[in-house]
């Protein structure tokens, strides 16, 4: 059968078709990517409104007016993209997306300050990369050649040979390509950004998108463009920078590094050079990993990825790595140099394993994971083979500090132990007491010959062998010092003493305090003087500040002890008896805190600072084992005074008459 058509329904029909065939294109547009892909290009448009709303307004006020209706055309972009992708938000992630970007959209229209928009738009960024498992480093490090050899194919005729986009072609484009040495565009670009913009392109420019490009392609050439604006410049030695990884010089843009290598302690006048290699060589290179300090980086940038995937317990166990395998073995040379970025190192390690334990969200674990990397920034800074060397009165020093830090407690606690078996009357039990610390002495230079030549000892095994010598310590001291505590009258004292001291179990328990205490610090102080050495230091001044530390610890002891000679025994019994339980109490402190950084116990976090001399660490693990001695050593007080007001009390004597009184 065939129909005839009259020339209206043939037109009416053409119609009908130019209408499906251009209403396709637009249906499909409208249907989108993939969602992972439509978060990647939602987090690319982020990315372009934080780095450059801060140039088109300034104090409420659009300073740039082009710019600015970019800012809003790009968020107007963003709703609806989020608007298409929520649904996809995995439940265990879900988050309202399209409010977000209302709040954003609603700040740019207040012409809000620029740190309220960055600060919104870096949680926004953490959360969608969380939730459709975006990477935002390469896989594997790239590839110079391939980058530059790409650049030349691709990118040269617009943006020039140098990256100046000073060719013929670029000057017939308006907007004109960029220009990647202009000190706002270049210090705002980071790898990250790069490889967004040649994935997605950039509307209304000729930065069309690179779509045959392959993944590896494009950080091979998203790299090789970030070098650009540093190739006139001699890089610094390697090991004047921070060891970053991949990952982070991925993120970080020119502006971002130079505060991070101003924080870490990089003089101005090596900025500039230090920049040129973190940009020209290290992305090339797998430093992090070759020290410390660089493997705390990567664990942390592990621990990053496991928190976005929702994984907790891998989470934990990198931050627990990131302290044992990278902060703990560089603890006593950092200390020698700087004893409190060390103690700020250890407390930002335990708050991160806190804020971790309590369910921070992951903007708040990033945080701190920023906080904790500028204190690793300037400890590698410092650390660093190209930091002055030390001289001699300042290794002199550095080693008393290791003696009279490391020794103190453990004389006052040997000073104790000796002053009261010579208030006892039982002087000749006092050489168990010297039988202890000279035994932890010995002890000690085993310790040192042995991980020097024998065995390494690693992170994770000075902290239980510091958390458990500590914990012994603080048994015996309990069995040594409560009694005493209990017992406020001096008679008591002395026959508690004599009954306790003269039995080989007592005379076994103060070599048992003694050796245990000594030996703790010991140990320590083996591991910060090999450090010491190892740096280059003059041993000779070494020496001669752990003779002068020596000596000081003795004219401690040998204080104490000439003290209680004098002092009126009750006194001096309660002074001493104090001393020794509240070593015990800081003693147990520290041991539940070395146990804490092996990952041995959890780790509850509480809202203040520390005082690890003290032994108090802001946990409530580590408050609780010293509040259940404080406790313990009150009931035993209490209980005496009962018993001491209960005792029937003698009779008064007879009263006396006076001679020649009245009967």
């Amino acid at each position: 059968m065939t129909i005839n058509f009259t020339r209206g329904q043939r037109m009416l029909a053409l119609l009908c078709l130019a209408a499906v065939l251009l209403s396709a294109p637009l249906a499909r547009a409208d249907q989108g990517d993939p969602p992972e892909i439509e978060a990647q290009r939602l987090v690319h448009i982020l990315g372009y409104i934080g780095a450059d709303y801060g140039g088109s307004v300034a104090n409420g006020i659009v300073t740039v007016p082009d710019e600015y209706a970019e800012q809003l055309s790009l968020a107007a972009d963003g709703a609806k993209i989020a608007a298409r992708i929520q649904p996809a938000i995995p439940p265990d992630r879900h988050f309202d997306l399209p409010a977000r970007l209302a709040k954003l959209r609603e700040l740019l229209d207040q012409k809000a300050p620029p740190a309220d928009v960055s600060a919104l738009i870096t949680g926004l960024r953490a959360e969608l990369i969380g939730a459709f498992q975006i990477e935002e480093a390469p896989r594997a490090a790239p590839n110079a050649e391939r980058g530059k050899s790409l650049y030349r194919e691709h990118c040269a005729t617009c943006h020039g040979e140098t990256g100046r986009a000073d060719t013929a072609r670029a000057a017939t484009f308006t907007p004109r390509p960029v220009n990647f040495h202009d000190p706002e565009r270049g210090e705002a670009i980071a790898p990250y950004r790069v490889v967004s913009t040649i994935r997605f392109g950039v509307d209304g420019t000729a930065m069309v998108p690179f779509t045959f490009l392959s993944d590896a392609d494009r950080w091979d050439l998203a790299f090789f463009v970030t070098g650009l604006r540093h190739a006139g410049v001699a890089p610094a030695p390697a090991g004047a920078a921070p060891a970053y990884t991949l990952a982070e010089l991925s993120a970080r843009t020119d502006a971002d590094l130079r505060a991070e290598l101003r924080s870490a302690g990089v003089q101005a006048g090596a900025e500039a050079e230090v920049l040129a290699d973190l940009r020209l060589r290290a992305p090339y290179e797998d430093r992090a990993a070759r020290t410390p300090l660089g493997l705390v980086r990567v664990k942390l940038e592990r621990a990053r990825q496991a928190i976005a995937r929702g994984d907790r317990d891998a989470t934990r166990g990198h931050l627990i790595d990131a302290y044992l395998e990278g902060i703990e073995p560089i603890e006593a040379p950092l200390r020698a140099a700087d004893a409190s970025l060390a103690a700020a190192l250890e407390a930002r390690s335990m708050e991160l394993r806190g804020d971790l334990e309590r369910g921070a969200s992951a903007a708040e674990l990033g945080a701190a994971m920023d906080a904790l990397l500028r204190d690793v920034g300037r400890a590698e800074s410092l650390l660093s083979p190209t930091s002055a060397p030390k001289g001699f009165a300042s290794t002199a020093l550095s080693s008393a500090g290791i003696i009279l830090r490391e020794g103190v407690e453990a004389a006052l606690l040997i000073a104790a132990l000796l002053g009261i078996a010579a208030q006892a009357g039982l002087a000749d039990r006092r050489r168990f007491v010297h039988f202890g610390w000279i035994t932890a002495l010995v002890l000690g230079v085993l310790t040192w010959i042995a991980s020097a030549r024998v065995i390494a000892i690693s992170g994770a095994q000075r902290e239980l062998i510091e958390g458990v010598t500590a914990l012994l310590a603080t048994a015996v001291l309990f069995y040594v010092s409560y009694s005493l505590l209990a017992k406020r009258e001096v008679a008591r004292w002395m026959k508690f003493l004599k009954q306790q001291i003269s039995p080989r179990r007592a005379a076994l328990s103060l070599f048992a305090v003694s050796l245990l205490a000594a030996y703790r610090e010991a140990f320590e102080t083996v591991l910060f003087y090999q450090a010491l050495l190892a740096s280059n230091a003059s041993a000779t001044a070494a020496l001669v500040g752990a003779a002068a530390g020596a000596v000081v610890l003795v004219a401690v002891v040998a204080a104490y002890t000439r003290a209680g000679r004098f002092a009126p025994p009750q006194v001096f019994f309660r002074i001493s008896s104090y001393l020794l339980y509240t070593l015990a109490v800081i003693f147990a402190g520290q041991g539940v805190a070395a146990l804490q950084m092996a990952g041995k116990v959890p780790v509850h976090a509480l809202p203040f600072r520390g005082v690890p001399a003290l032994g108090i660490f802001p946990t409530a693990e580590t408050l609780a084992a010293q509040l259940l001695l404080v406790i313990l050593a009150l009931v035993g007080i209490l209980a005496q005074r009962r018993e001491t007001n209960a005792a029937p009390k003698p009779p008064a004597p007879p009263a006396q008459i006076a001679p020649g009184s009245a009967a």
